[in-house]
């Protein structure tokens, strides 16, 4: 059986020291490498491009170090959400759950 990454699925990774939090989104970023999109700490965003995995690789050691140098620790996986955000686009109806 071969198995085959998902361009619209996310490696996610998680660092936290209270009261921050970091996370990591890695993905395939279609005919263009790697995609790292970094959330946190604070309200800090910020997405890069990697031409292949060793570079990505090399990048998310040297950034982890420095976390972990400064108080943050490896949250467990505990992804709420599986499968994938059906919507590609804002909602343009209010959402009948908040009403």
């Amino acid at each position: 059986m071969t198995s085959k990454a998902s361009v619209d699925r996310a490696v996610v990774r998680m660092f936290s020291s209270d009261p921050d939090t970091v996370r990591w989104e890695t993905r395939i970023a279609d005919g263009r490498g790697l995609e790292l999109k970094e959330f946190g700490p604070g309200n800090v965003r910020r997405a890069q491009a990697f031409p292949d995995a060793m570079t990505l690789v090399e990048y998310q050691v040297q950034y982890e170090r420095q976390l972990l140098s400064t108080g943050y620790s490896v949250l467990p996986h505990s992804e709420r959400r599986s499968g994938y955000d059906r919507r590609q686009e804002t909602r343009t109806t209010v959402d009948r759950r908040r009403q």
